[in-house]
């Protein structure tokens, strides 16, 4: 990134009592600001680049920490997400938003991280119910496979419906933000979600099945893959 570049407010700290970032941002106070900090990062500010990353630090935090459950990897994947923004701001053009931008490397980066590494996945991240005080240890650890089987699954997708599902379940864009992010009809994102759930459904359906009978309803088949509605 050059000399200085290490400043920018990427560098990990460590949190107790973790709870996930919020993940949206405050807007602009409008669009030439942020055109102004994107055109003078592009060209080497580095305060500029500071700005950008404050801005949209929290974003990108709560996109990993989806999809890895654990903070320090977020945290990782982040420094790795800005270090691809500072390389390719250079050839950003403002015909689409940069968030949109922002997004597609932000789940690029985090399905690389997922098949990297095994992580450690937590059970909000299915949008599932805490488990009981009296819960079966071994259903929580067949849940626990299950999450961490999906991760996986999705990341090893082909890219046209990996980078669909990984926008809809690790950064909850809505069936429109989707279609504007990739710059496809919605018509197609809605395909492409639909025939990657399936393909998640008969890829994990072995998995699913060793954990049945004993697991409660929100882990059956039906629930295995951690797709949710994509209107708001």
């Amino acid at each position: 990134m050059g000399a200085g570049a290490d400043a920018s407010p990427t560098r990990r700290t460590r949190h107790k009592g973790v709870r996930e970032p919020a993940a949206n941002p405050e807007p602009f106070e409008g669009d030439a600001e942020e055109r102004r900090l994107i055109d003078r990062s592009a060209q080497g500010d580095q305060d500029a680049f500071r700005q950008l990353v404050q801005r949209y630090h929290r974003l990108v935090i709560s996109v990993a920490f989806r999809a890895l459950g654990d903070m320090g990897r977020a945290e990782d994947v982040a420094q790795e997400v800005f270090l691809k923004v500072y390389r390719g701001l250079p050839g950003y053009r403002h015909e689409k938003p940069f968030v949109h931008w922002l997004h597609r490397v932000a789940g690029n980066a985090v399905t690389d991280a997922v098949r990297r590494v095994k992580p450690i996945i937590s059970l909000d991240g299915l949008e599932q119910p805490p488990p009981s005080r009296e819960a079966d240890p071994q259903d929580m650890v067949a849940r626990h496979d299950l999450q961490r089987a999906v991760r996986h699954e999705i990341a090893k997708l082909p890219p046209h419906y990996r980078d669909a599902v990984a926008l809809q379940v690790f950064a909850e864009l809505s069936y429109e933000e989707i279609a504007r992010t990739l710059e496809i009809p919605l018509g197609t994102v809605m395909s492409r979600l639909n025939s990657a759930k399936r393909l998640l459904r008969d890829r994990l359906g072995p998995l699913v099945a060793e954990s049945q009978p004993s697991m409660p309803p929100n882990t059956r088949p039906d629930r295995a893959v951690p797709f949710h509605r994509g209107q708001r």
